[in-house]
Formats: structure tokens, C-alpha cells, sequence
């Protein structure tokens, strides 16, 4: 799996197993190397700039030389000149959009002198159902993946990133730039400079909790929203439609999830079956229709799908079968 001593950046960098600690590729990788760097923080500074090594920038641009410019703008002048063109100059405006036509073809000439390595390189994270990802984006921002989720960004505009599912941001500010950082849903942006919130893309909707900071909200529609701590909105852009926005939400309920467990409060069965659907991929078949409306309270643990379900079972005097993909529910 992995080296005994790391002691160096080029320790990190040359083993494999690393890199796909870095890149999130493989989750055996990932448990190991956040076990390993909790039971050796001394070393955590030296992981993540190793870490922004493997995911640094890598393109650059070459800018053309002195030589080469007026190169081209001596080639242009000869065929000017061949043109025969000098005894236009006071009589026609030709001319003038002859040298304009020059002036353009040397712009594109230098602008196509600068090269790439390849185009900007697309970061993506993805989540399997039941499985929660702790990231640290290249800008230093946090960002904790729920299950069934995925988020991706360019190397070259990592202060922007597209969010499907839910995720839990913690966006590192930049006081000396001031840089925006910025979540790209179906329906909406979120536009921040560095707080801490929540962004759920489901069911054809993205709402948004704002835990500190202050944030603007871009909708689909073209208006906008600002949000400080403690809102709650949810809006549709297929309805056009907000369809839900609280002035005061305890952040327990919002992002209790990211630390292993689900936080209700009078909330319907029904409803706290469908955020189990969505962490384990199931479809909740109820048998009795009644269910459906027992209210639940208290926290269920969601790391463990088996302790979930009794722990709802207990909290809703409910009965829950697991058939294959299914949850079967019904009275006691």
C-alpha cells in the first residue's frame, strides 16, 4: 500500500498510492492516506504541498519572440509595398483598411504563438451511494461530497466548480485578491468570497443553506437572492418556482449529514425516507398509507444502512424490510 518513511515531497510524489490519495481515484487509497495523515500530523503541511504538486496547473504559455514579430510584420510591409499601393494613400481609403487588415493578421499571428500543453484539464469527484468524500479544492476550500454526488472544475478556473447531488462547502477566502468562488447548479450560482454552506441539487431543485458568511444567490430566471446565516432556500428552475425559504434554520438539520447522521425534528416518515433513498440508492414501497405521516425526532446514523433502519423503526414504531433495492415499510 504504502512506504514505511516519508520524509520528503519526492517520497509523496513516487508513490502511486499516494497520487490516488491525491487525485480521489481509488477509496482504499483515500481511507488509508486520512488515517495516515491523523495519526501523523507533523507531517500534514508536507502531504498537501505534495498534494498541490500532483494537482498543480499544467499548461503554460510561450509568448512569441521579438524576432519573430517583426519578422511577420516586415513579410507584411513587402506585400504591401508589392501592391503598389503608395499613390493611394492621400485619394483612397483602401489603404487604411489594408494596413487595419495587416494590424489584425499580426494580432492573430502573435495570439497563435502562445501554445498549451493540451486543453484546461477537467477535475472530477464522484461519490457511490452510502460513501462520503472529504475534499480540499486547489484554492484551499474544503468541501465534504455526500453520497451520490459529484463536483468538478478546470485547473485553470478552480475558484469555479459544478455540483450534482449535495455537498458541503467551506470556501478558503482570498483577502488579498478578494477572488470570487463560485457553485454552478441546473438552477442557480452560488456566488461567495469565503464562508460556509450547504448546496443539495436533488430532485430537480438546489436548495441552499447558509451556515456563516453571507452569500448571493443567482437564479435561473435572471434575479437574485441574498442570503445570510442561518437561511434556507430552495428553487426550481423547471417550475420557475421557489418552493421553500426560511429567515431561520438550525444548521443541524441541514448538515448534520457530513458527520454521519441525519438530524430530524417532526419531520414525516415519508420525508425522512426519501433522504435515506438518497444516501443508499433505494426505493421505500409503504404498505400502509398512515405511515407515511408518522412524525420522527431524533438523530439517525446513516454510515451503516442495517443501524439506520432500526433506529428508524425504533423512532417511527414502524416495521422496515430490506428486499434487494427495496425498503418495504409498514405498521408494527
Amino acid at each position: 500500500m504504502a512506504k514505511k518513511n516519508y520524509n520528503t515531497i519526492e517520497d509523496f510524489l513516487s508513490d502511486e498510492s499516494f497520487n490516488n490519495w491525491a487525485k480521489a481515484n481509488r477509496l482504499t487509497d483515500v481511507d488509508f492516506w486520512d488515517e495516515w495523515i491523523a495519526y501523523n500530523p507533523n507531517k500534514k503541511d508536507l502531504v498537501y504541498e505534495a498534494k498541490d504538486i500532483i494537482l498543480g496547473v499544467q499548461f503554460k504559455l510561450n509568448e512569441p519572440s521579438k524576432e519573430k514579430i517583426n519578422s511577420e510584420w516586415a513579410l507584411l510591409e513587402n506585400k504591401i509595398k508589392a501592391n503598389n499601393l503608395e499613390v493611394q494613400k492621400k485619394q483612397s481609403p483602401s489603404y487604411f483598411k489594408l494596413i487595419g487588415i495587416a494590424a489584425s493578421i499580426l494580432l492573430l499571428i502573435s495570439v497563435g504563438l502562445y501554445t498549451f500543453n493540451g486543453n484546461p484539464e477537467k477535475i472530477t469527484y464522484k461519490t457511490a451511494y452510502g460513501e462520503v468524500l472529504n475534499l480540499k479544492l486547489m484554492d484551499g476550500s474544503l468541501v465534504t461530497l455526500n453520497a451520490n454526488s459529484s463536483i468538478y472544475y478546470y485547473k485553470n478556473d478552480n475558484r469555479k466548480v459544478w455540483l450534482t447531488g449535495e455537498a458541503f462547502f467551506q470556501v478558503d477566502k482570498k483577502t488579498t485578491t478578494n477572488a470570487k468562488f463560485w457553485v454552478v447548479t441546473d438552477d442557480l450560482n452560488v456566488e461567495v468570497y469565503g464562508t460556509s454552506f450547504n448546496v443539495d441539487t436533488k430532485h430537480q431543485k438546489t436548495a441552499v443553506f447558509l451556515e456563516e458568511g453571507s452569500i448571493w444567490l443567482e437564479l435561473k430566471n435572471g434575479t437574485t437572492q441574498k442570503m445570510t446565516p442561518g437561511n434556507f432556500i430552495s428553487y426550481s428552475s423547471v417550475n420557475n418556482l421557489i418552493t421553500e425559504q426560511k429567515e431561520k434554520v438550525d444548521s443541524r438539520f441541514k448538515t448534520s449529514w457530513k458527520d454521519g447522521s441525519i438530524i430530524f425534528e417532526k419531520l414525516p416518515l415519508v420525508e425522512a425516507i426519501q433522504k435515506i433513498q438518497d444516501t443508499y440508492g433505494l426505493t421505500a414501497i409503504f404498505k400502509d398509507e398512515t405511515c407515511k405521516t408518522k412524525l420522527i425526532t431524533g438523530g439517525i446514523p446513516i454510515t451503516n444502512l442495517s443501524i439506520c433502519i432500526k433506529a428508524i423503526e425504533k423512532s417511527a414504531n414502524v416495521k422496515i424490510t430490506k428486499l434487494k433495492n427495496q425498503l418495504i415499510i409498514q405498521k408494527k
